[in-house]
Formats: structure tokens, C-alpha cells, sequence
């Protein structure tokens, strides 16, 4: 299996010093999930790895984490 692991804040989406807290601040980089839709389409698993200290320092809770996951998966299916 071809892999690919990537980070999302920065990576994905744009980084915020105030961390993304919702799903109404996550917002692509532009080309990023395009460039993920080719390696998909090229044979690559592509996974997410993230340390989210937001969560730690009580910024977000899981639901809210989950919820930005699920809005990244949703777009990202629409590529």
C-alpha cells in the first residue's frame, strides 16, 4: 500500500494562532485538496495525523473536533 501522511493545520488548511475552534474556521489551503484528490486517484491511502492541543488547553472539545474532521472529509469528497 502507498501511503501518504500529512498534518492539517498548514498543510490542509490555513493555521491559526487562535487555533481552528469550528468547523466555520476551517478553510483549505488553495490547491491542497485538489492535490490530495490526485493522490488518491493515483493509488495512495492518505491519512491525517494531527496533535490538536486545543483540545488539551479546553479551546474545543472533541464534538467540535470531529465536526471540522467530518466539514475537511465532506469537501474533500466533493473534489
Amino acid at each position: 500500500m502507498k501511503l501518504v501522511i500529512l498534518d492539517r493545520d498548514g498543510v490542509i488548511n490555513f493555521d491559526s494562532t487562535r487555533y481552528i475552534k469550528s468547523p466555520e474556521e476551517w478553510k483549505p489551503l488553495p490547491g491542497s485538496l485538489e492535490a490530495i484528490s490526485q493522490l488518491n486517484q493515483s493509488g495512495y491511502r492518505v491519512v491525517v495525523a494531527t496533535n490538536q492541543s486545543g483540545v488539551a488547553r479546553g479551546l474545543l472539545d472533541m464534538a467540535a473536533l470531529n465536526a471540522i474532521h467530518q466539514k475537511m472529509i465532506d469537501t474533500l469528497a466533493q473534489q
